[in-house]
């Protein structure tokens, strides 16, 4: 599809999935009510929420007895980036999907993202119910349903040279996920750098950057070519389980509800699997002789003053009911 008008590749994408749906038949001939596609932003088939997506598309088909299945493909399958998961379950080019990469469509979402807010798996609990009415309007205006969410382990920084505090970071040239994590780096003196996942290693490796912002399971895929984890929790990385609008208004009630229930019990897997892991990887990474240093009080304090600002100004910047929100969400934390 490489050239094509964008309309014309996503519709034709949307028909090819079209014509493969619906071609496995239940026992006796019987034709399922419904077949979907559905598309994981992850693309490393052992990864916990790749495992995770697989383990979906068996539970809903167990749980409806045949009457929804829903195909997966991981990130890179289809011509679909992971970063337009919103958009293509959203004007039906696929039904379901696993949407990490969302705060660009969905801003209300990157309030869990904000520098310094969120600090434990407890407040990300808080902060997720308080953001559930707001996510669940944002997504309905994109043409999908949310099922349920989840996030991937707390997010600190790993780097080549030393860091061990803030004042450490100073001058460093840290390779950011989202830019909220390049605004942390910024206040602090050091350069962010954006780069997809493939670049990271071969930039590690010539020094392009000093350094990364990951959880200890993402480190773990890099641990020879990183010697430091300086453990200040800066944020977390939500992800939704999202059903486009009219594909699910064609299911009953009794469907509606089991697919519900899978996505809840995959999202609620997803995340404790993962957090079990980060245990696991964090062990390898001492074994293998990583300086792993935890954040002083001064510094967390530190490192919440020079942010609150940022996070006013972030808000503001993407409407009221973002604004709405995080106020809501920093009542809830105390922050």
């Amino acid at each position: 599809m490489i050239g094509q008008n964008p309309k014309f590749a996503a519709a034709s994408l949307a028909a090819t999935l079209c014509l493969s749906a619906g071609l496995l038949l239940l026992p006796g001939g019987q034709a399922p009510a419904a077949e979907w596609n559905f598309y994981m932003h992850q693309s490393a088939p052992n990864f916990a929420t790749s495992r995770g997506a697989k383990m979906f598309t068996e539970e809903i088909e167990k749980a409806t007895n045949g009457e929804l299945k829903a195909r997966l493909h991981l990130a890179g399958t289809l011509q679909i980036s992971a970063s337009n998961v919103t958009q293509a379950v959203g004007g039906g080019v696929v039904q379901v999907g696993d949407d990490l990469f969302n705060s660009g469509n969905i801003p209300v979402a990157g309030i869990p993202r904000l520098p310094m807010l969120v600090q434990s798996y407890e407040d990300f609990a808080k902060a997720d119910a308080v953001l559930k009415p707001y996510v669940e309007k944002a997504y309905k205006q994109k043409g999908s349903v949310l099922l349920a969410s989840y996030t991937y382990p707390l997010q600190f920084m790993w780097g080549r040279k030393k860091l061990e505090s803030l004042a450490d970071l100073r001058g460093l040239k840290m390779r950011v996920a989202q830019p909220e994590q390049g605004e942390f780096v910024r206040r602090f003196g050091g350069t962010s750098i954006t780069m997809s996942a493939p670049e990271v290693p071969s930039a590690l490796d010539r020094g392009v950057v000093d350094g990364i912002f990951t959880a200890g399971v993402g480190a773990v895929l890099w641990k020879d070519l990183l010697k430091y984890g300086y453990v200040l929790i800066v944020n977390v990385n939500n992800s939704y389980f999202i059903a486009n609008t009219e594909a699910y208004d064609k299911l009953n009630a009794g469907l509606q509800a089991k697919l519900h229930k899978v996505a809840e019990d995959t999202a609620r897997w997803n995340q404790e699997t993962m957090q079990k892991e980060e245990a696991e990887s964090v062990q390898v990474l001492t074994a293998a002789g990583y300086t792993l240093t935890k954040a002083t009080a001064d510094d967390n304090a530190r490192a919440i003053t020079a942010m609150t600002p940022y996070w006013d100004e972030w808000a503001k910047s993407r409407g009221p009911d973002v604004v709405e929100a995080l106020a809501k969400v920093r009542a809830a934390l105390g922050r």
